[in-house]
């Protein structure tokens, strides 16, 4: 922007004037310089917006301009420049290239009114994601869902602008949507809130439930409708996320809970080596899927909801026929328990991770190892698909996150913890991030591909349990020891609300649409 670019202004004399007042080269060097940095300016003023200025024009400047910025600043420094003086102005050159580069300029408007809510410049590779960060920067209403529609079709996370037939100039609706938070504790308690109705202890309209013993986990159904909650002492149940009031109970021990993305089926680990699936409507066991020679560690539903695989203490994996319960493939390789197991989003892949410390990507349809992830000391916690399916991302008790290439095999990032403890980790929805809570009050958002550090949480007075990403990206939810959750902007660490109420560790934290 062209603020961002005055600041280099009352830099250039004094840079003239330490390289030499009676240099006749340097000062026409330095009005070079000056009269590239005005030019820039100008580009990105608003008089020379994305919307009066002609794309190609603006392509084509931009890069001129740019490399001939960059030739300047190169002369100055050749010359005899402060080296270090000039520091600032070659970082501040790639954020102007990295702006150059971004050939879209793309206007969201509010999906009733029409009105312009913003003009956003991004890059055909985007995502999704950088509209929601114009928008928000915008208008700073954070506590919300975005979506975006273009044509007829709502643009998904993981696809490219490109990929959506979104092109330079055009226009994209925004629909802002409520959003809900879903709490539980050791205390015994879950509790669901509107976000941005102030402390959920005082909202009126928030749902507290009540349960036999400490809340292990908790879970909302696909539509928002139901919680289901999981208690130490084999005790699953459903209850209203309006009102808390109990529907049901899960019939039989329940270890964990999971419900199906249809919202009609709930699976999770049960006793004496089996799992189930319960009917989401009554909590009636519809099939107990057995075969494993130990106790179930999980159990996962397919992104389609047709397959169930578990994760069992024999050192195997199953995957069973969901609408019968019939066993279709026995998954070994591992030398020790397996303690995760999930399914890509295409639902080609599973994916286990053992106290061997080894995850393996295997076939869906054949159950042969495609590839065996080697790395950590010591046993893995847990596991993930990128939503793209091309990478994966493990958590190990060796204090570490790693991320791999799901179709090499090969470990792309090293991530470590703070004090060697990994307590979640988790993708972003458009798999550009990674979120990584330790043994610490503070936790952090790592960059993908490069590993750097994007962003920092910092607010809670104990080590943070739990943390998740909100549907569209643009928001975090944690839970502490401390007995708070607290809910951030993903794009610069802010704590936008906390919510208070439990008397014990936060173990559940999540965001869905209200």
């Amino acid at each position: 922007s062209s603020g961002d670019l005055l600041w280099l202004r009352p830099l250039l004399p004094q840079q003239a004037t330490q390289l030499s007042a009676s240099s006749t080269e340097m000062a026409s060097t330095w009005s070079a310089l000056s009269n590239t940095m005005e030019l820039l300016s100008g580009l990105f003023s608003l008089e020379d917006s994305p919307t009066t200025l002609d794309p190609g024009r603006r392509q084509c400047d931009q890069g001129t301009y740019v490399e001939e910025l960059r030739r300047v600043i190169d002369k100055v420094e050749s010359e005899g420049a402060d080296s270090e003086a000039l520091d600032d102005i070659r970082q501040r050159l790639e954020e102007i290239e990295q702006e150059a580069s971004k050939g879209l300029a793309v206007t969201v408007r509010h999906a009733v009114s029409g009105e312009v809510v913003a003009v956003v410049r991004a890059r055909p590779t985007d995502t999704a994601a950088v509209l929601r960060e114009g928008v928000l920067r915008e208008t700073g209403d954070a506590l919300v869902a975005l979506r975006f529609i273009h044509g007829s079709k709502v643009l998904k996370d993981s696809e490219t602008l490109e990929e959506a037939g979104v092109q330079d100039g055009a226009s994209v609706l925004v629909i802002r949507s409520p959003l809900k938070c879903l709490t539980a504790s050791f205390d015994g308690t879950s509790r669901v809130c509107q976000l941005g109705k102030g402390n959920a202890a005082d909202d009126d309209k928030a749902s507290f439930m009540t349960e036999s013993g400490p809340v292990m986990s908790a879970a909302l159904s696909p539509c928002s409708g139901f919680v289901l909650v999981v208690c130490s002492g084999g005790d699953g149940c459903v209850r209203c996320a309006s009102t808390g009031e109990l529907e049901f109970h899960l019939q039989g021990w329940v270890a964990s809970g999971e419900y199906s993305s249809n919202g009609q089926f709930i699976t999770g680990a049960s006793d004496n080596g089996t799992a189930r699936i319960w009917c989401a409507k009554t909590g009636r066991c519809l099939h107990e899927l057995s075969g494993h020679a130990d106790d179930v560690k999980a159990a996962t539903f397919s992104p389609d909801s047709s397959l169930v695989a578990t994760a069992s203490c024999d050192g195997t994996a199953i995957v069973y026929e969901a609408a019968s319960g019939r066993p279709l493939l026995r998954l070994v390789g591992h030398v020790d328990v397996v303690r995760s197991v999930v399914f890509s989003q295409d639902g080609k892949w599973v994916l286990t991770t053992s106290m061997d410390a080894t995850a393996r990507i295997w076939c869906a349809a054949s159950g042969q190892c495609a590839q065996a992830l080697k790395g950590h000391t010591k046993a893995l916690s847990g596991a993930s698909f990128a939503p793209d399916g091309s990478r994966v991302l493990t958590a190990s008790f060796d204090g570490s996150v790693r991320v791999w290439d799901a179709m090499s095999g090969d470990c792309m990032l090293l991530l470590p913890a703070e004090n060697s403890v990994v307590n979640a980790a988790a993708f972003s929805p458009d798999g550009a991030s990674v979120l990584v809570a330790s043994a610490s009050e503070s936790f952090r958002l790592f960059c993908a591909s490069t590993g750097d550090c994007r962003v920092t949480f910092e607010g809670h007075e104990d080590w943070v349990r739990v943390a998740s990403f909100s549907p569209d990206g643009t928001l975090v939810a944690s839970g502490s020891y401390d007995g708070t959750a607290r809910i951030w902007s993903a794009l610069d660490g802010e704590c936008v609300q906390t919510l208070e109420g439990h008397g014990g560790a936060v173990v559940a934290a999540s965001i869905a649409a209200a």
